[in-house]
């Protein structure tokens, strides 16, 4: 008997739904890191799609998360019972899962932090523009009222 086959029943829908968040979670990875260029480049609008992409990844994977609650709330049991080699499919599962994650969590931050510069650009641009108009239009009356003099 091989270790893929020892994994059944329950155990064996909890690992097929964790290993389906693995790959899912690598193609949000992936998106991820092409939203982070895009944000990088002020492609906001290439960005948003990446990001409507992404939010339909992650309603698959909460989806999957539905299907495996009752499991993954069994979670002591199901590993108490399973042998040596299927704890350690389980092992490798979360470990890519969590390394996925951390990796993600960091492009996240990243694009947030970039967007939140741009942001501030902008808002301190447009404080700017309107200090500048204002200082336009006082020098302006100041220049007549010296002209009338």
């Amino acid at each position: 008997m091989t270790a893929l086959s020892e994994v059944t029943g329950e155990a064996g829908t909890l690992l097929a739904g964790l290993r389906e968040e693995v790959v899912i979670y690598g193609s949000v990875l992936a998106i991820s890191g092409e939203e982070l260029k895009l944000v990088k480049d002020a492609e906001l609008e290439q960005a948003t799609q990446m990001l409507t992409k992404k939010q339909q990844m992650l309603e698959d994977i909460a989806n999957i998360e539905s299907r495996v609650k009752p499991m993954k709330e069994k979670w002591p049991s199901i590993r108490a019972s399973l042998p040596a080699p299927a704890q350690g499919q389980f092992a490798d599962v979360l470990r890519n899962l969590s390394d996925l994650l951390e990796r993600l969590i960091s492009i996240e931050r990243e694009t947030e932090e970039i967007l939140a510069r741009q942001i501030a650009i902008v808002k301190k641009g447009a404080g700017a523009a309107a200090a500048e108009d204002r200082a336009k239009k006082a020098y302006g009356a100041q220049k007549d009222r010296e002209g009338k003099k």
